[in-house]
């Protein structure tokens, strides 16, 4: 009785901390866009475990970005876009007026993957929105 209560009290602790950590899934439906979001891709970076990009984003709409809003991209090892990885997501905890412009960075690795066996990788579907 005792092995069975620790054991639901381990699993509804590890339930609790991989609820919140804040993995979102990528391209899902269930999301409110964000408007006027104009992105730059700056750099694109690999190492041995890691895809990397980084951008700007700027507020081309007519309303603030209140937090937390998200910004998400898949992830393809080339600019064919044949080859998907999988997705990446960042939150910002911060608003974002009509006319600003902020950085971003999104990261994406896999065990699938020697990531820097893909130096040319190249991300696309990039997006910002909110939760609904």
């Amino acid at each position: 009785m005792k092995s069975s209560v620790m054991m639901a009290a381990l699993f509804l602790s590890a339930l609790f901390i991989l609820s919140c950590n804040g993995d979102k899934v990528v391209g899902s439906d269930d999301v409110q866009l964000l408007q006027g979001a104009e992105f730059t891709i700056t750099e694109y970076v690999f190492t041995s475990s890691e895809l990397i990009a980084k951008g700007t984003i700027a507020n081309n709409g007519s309303s603030i970005y209140y937090p937390p809003w998200y910004i998400e991209a898949e992830f393809y090892a080339d600019s064919t876009f044949t080859l998907k990885f999988g997705g990446a997501t960042t939150v910002k905890n911060y608003s974002l007026a009509p006319g600003e412009i902020t950085l971003w960075q999104l990261k994406y690795s896999s065990d699938l993957i020697v990531e820097s066996d893909y130096p040319d990788f190249a991300i696309k579907n990039l997006r910002a929105y909110v939760e609904e």
